[in-house]
């Protein structure tokens, strides 16, 4: 099995696999705030089933 799918502990968090998914589409924001398509976008990602979803400023 690859580590990919293993749960990763750092500090005191666990993630439930290795997969992480990084900033994308944010020329979406408005003024440099979200909104609600990136609320869709990113939870559509967490629930897929990546380990960590990564939001940018």
């Amino acid at each position: 099995m690859a580590h990919i799918f293993e749960p990763l502990t750092i500090g005191a968090v666990t993630f439930r696999n290795r997969i992480a998914v990084s900033p994308m589409c944010q020329y979406f924001s408005i003024n440099g705030y979200v909104n609600d398509w990136h609320l869709v976008h990113l939870a559509s990602r967490a629930v897929s089933g990546a380990g960590l979803v990564l939001t940018q400023e």
